[in-house]
């Protein structure tokens, strides 16, 4: 009976082909530009934990996505559908499908959607919104444009497209598109694609998506510190944030009635990548790194962005962030410029006294000048600045058998290990001070221990990488917006967690960064608080 069974149920994974197809009329078994179909990772928010759909022999669903444009079309295709017996019936995948496709896809009476533009069969077809960056990779031509989900083509093509949220991201929700429209200008959509003209066939656009991302805009309190990072303070403005009175909304002189010019996406704000793909096809190419700097220096050379953040990031997407953080960080002279001290002075490192963090990585005035000019969340640019530091270290001197006599080690750079060891344990602790105060003196002292022995190691295997990526950036030729050289991976897995903003969420009142993956390094056993790097 289980055998007789098993040949009705089919993984949902493995049952979706999902195929990228030339702009065409001709049919699009003839113009698939992959040899192979790729699959989904996930496809439990359709059909449930066990991915799993029963009730047809041979099941194969085909979704084509047109390559430029992303319309979708779906077939599917089975031998043979399971026969009801009383409560039993084959799924209704169609019915399942509904929310995540648009409705013309899994009903044929219904035509699709009109959006505004050149033809998408047409050689004139360009992406909506405008070209940010090109770039030249493996001897093919590559382009970046961004447009507001204002915009009703971008709108529709998102529409067409974001069944890959749930698909690629672990716990991601496909986005209501039908919110007032002030919503929809809060998000922007970036679309990378290869650009190839078919040999033989010019009047076929060249345009073949790659990944895509989005970004949402989240308005800050205008606080002093947020004012004077976005250069908005007003020459009248004291240095006394006590002080200090926010500028009301500009007025037309003439009737005192606020400006209709005025814009809100122009007041200070957080920049938050909410979702992030590069197809499996092409991942593993740098792609993701070009995506993410492009973003980055977007919001970069925007004033008004106080800070740009990430929401819940996995560990694929984290790795490639911090390539790309480090190596423009890098570029910036005063942070290149920073260094650990090789002594301190005796009375700073008392047992009595706190560790003297300011002395070791430097001043927060320094430090906080440089976080707003680089426009990096506090922990991510703490994380950041402690691998940078540590590179400076010879590796051979990043051992701690070597500093056993501390501030007292013979060689300078043994010392420069453990003063900055000293700074990591106290950002550590501070991190997490809520679970070590559960815990016996004794206990925290090796968990801290245990942690910052993680975050050693996680940053040694990442200066490899940083090296390795440094030495490839010569190898990209890039075209006009450029955003940054050097190359990353990129991928869309993680822990099952909510990557799509709320779009009535707004950051806390204090103006710190809200919550951002926690890259949790889970040390203490089962039961007992977590302590995070």
């Amino acid at each position: 009976m289980a055998e007789e069974l098993e040949k009705w149920i089919a993984t949902s994974n493995g049952a979706f082909n999902i195929n990228l197809v030339r702009p065409s009329t001709k049919p699009y078994d003839s113009q698939r530009i992959l040899e192979e179909p790729f699959h989904p990772d996930f496809t439990y928010a359709i059909f449930g934990e066990d991915e799993a759909i029963f009730g047809y022999s041979d099941l194969e669903l085909n979704l084509d996505f047109r390559a430029n444009d992303l319309k979708p079309s779906l077939d599917i295709r089975y031998s043979e559908k399971w026969k009801p017996i009383g409560e039993t019936k084959a799924m209704d995948v169609k019915e399942m499908l509904k929310g995540f496709l648009p409705d013309y896809t899994l009903d044929a009476s219904l035509k699709p959607t009109e959006i505004p533009g050149p033809d998408a069969t047409s050689n004139s077809w360009k992406p909506p919104g405008k070209l940010l960056q090109s770039y030249s990779l493996h001897g093919k031509k590559f382009e970046i444009w961004s447009a507001s989900l204002s915009d009703p083509t971008a709108k529709e093509m998102f529409r067409r497209i974001q069944i890959l949220v749930p698909f690629y991201i672990e716990g991601g929700t496909c986005q209501n598109l039908d919110d007032q429209a002030w919503t929809m200008e809060r998000w922007t959509l970036f679309l990378l694609y290869e650009v190839t003209p078919l040999r033989n066939t010019a009047s076929i656009s060249p345009y073949s998506i790659v990944g895509f991302a989005t970004s949402y805009r989240l308005w800050v309190f205008p606080t002093f510190e947020i004012l004077s990072a976005t250069h908005s303070i007003p020459t009248s403005a004291t240095n006394d944030s006590t002080a200090y009175i926010p500028p009301a909304l500009p007025t037309d002189p003439t009737t005192h009635k606020y400006s209709t010019s005025y814009n809100p996406l122009d007041a200070q704000s957080r920049e938050r990548i909410s979702q992030f793909i590069i197809l499996p096809p092409y991942r593993g190419q740098s792609h993701g790194h070009h995506l993410y700097s492009v973003m980055f220096s977007t919001f970069i050379s925007t004033p008004n962005i106080y800070e740009i953040t990430v929401e819940d990031p996995n560990e694929a997407f984290d790795d490639m962030r911090d390539y790309a953080d480090i190596l423009y960080l890098r570029t910036l002279p005063s942070f290149a410029a920073l260094a650990l001290p090789t002594t301190l002075p005796p009375a700073t490192l008392a047992k009595t006294a706190e560790i003297p963090v300011d002395l070791i990585f430097g001043s927060d005035a320094t430090l906080t000048a440089l976080r707003h000019e680089s426009k990096i969340s506090p922990r991510q640019f703490s994380r950041m600045l402690e691998l940078h530091l540590l590179s400076t270290i010879p590796a051979r001197h990043r051992v701690t058998a070597r500093i056993t006599r501390k501030e007292k080690s013979a060689d300078p750079n043994d010392r420069k290990f453990y003063f900055w060891r000293l700074a990591l344990k106290e950002r550590l602790y501070r991190h997490n001070l809520d679970q070590l105060a559960q815990m016996e003196p004794s206990e925290r002292i090796e968990r801290v221990e245990a942690v910052a022995k993680a975050v050693e190691d996680e940053y040694a295997r990442l200066l490899v990488g940083v090296e390795k990526r440094g030495r490839w950036a010569a190898s990209v030729t890039l075209g006009n917006g450029s955003a940054s050289d050097g190359v990353g991976g990129s991928a869309a897995r993680g822990k099952r967690k909510k990557r799509v903003v709320d779009e009535d969420e707004d950051d806390e009142d204090d103006g710190e960064e809200e919550e951002e993956g926690e890259r949790e390094r889970e040390i203490v056993a089962a039961k007992r608080p977590k302590v995070s790097s």
